[in-house]
């Protein structure tokens, strides 16, 4: 999840901050219903409704305070015009909470199709990307990690994604 906290300068520049919560506790899931690559997909995001869910709210409005007073001590803090989002209407626990709740997102989809051993309940794909119980169907892409793999997600992304190719490419040469 990352939550973005934003002031505005006095000369008119921005001023932002960034919490990214990298092991969110309430987690949604997404389900096959089906063998076939085209049976729809059972997706449920939760939104802080799984039973963690109210955890990682308190993380982040933690968060969102830590950044308020960060900012407030600052020696550039007499050029900061105002905090523009969430805003200086959002004070209470109770209002920063509905805050994150309306509009804290998931900024990357990951970790929905975790990789794993053969013994793994909640693997759902094996070492060479291929979905357990969906002959012919491999997935190449952020959600096949246990873990968010750090902040910045594109450099795991390239990597797992060569990784991959190698897979595919020693796979197609097998049966030729």
């Amino acid at each position: 999840m990352l939550f973005h906290y934003h002031w505005l300068g006095a000369l008119g520049y921005p001023l932002s901050s960034k919490h990214k919560k990298r092991s969110d506790l309430s987690r949604g899931f997404v389900n096959l219903t089906g063998p076939g690559p085209q049976d729809p997909l059972n997706i449920q995001k939760l939104r802080f409704q799984a039973a963690q869910g109210p955890q990682d709210v308190a993380d982040l409005r933690e968060a969102l305070k830590r950044a308020r007073g960060i900012i407030g001590g600052l020696t550039v803090s007499p050029w900061i015009e105002g905090e523009t989002s969430p805003g200086s209407r959002v004070q209470t626990d109770d209002e920063i909470d509905e805050y994150i709740y309306e509009n804290v997102f998931g900024h990357h989809a990951c970790c929905t199709n975790k990789m794993g051993a053969d013994d793994d309940p909640m693997a759902v794909l094996d070492g060479n990307f291929s979905v357990r119980g969906a002959a012919g169907l491999r997935v190449v892409d952020a959600s096949s990690w246990p873990d968010v793999p750090g902040y910045f997600i594109t450099t795991p992304t390239y990597m797992i994604s060569e990784k991959a190719a190698d897979v595919v490419i020693a796979a197609a040469s097998r049966r030729s």
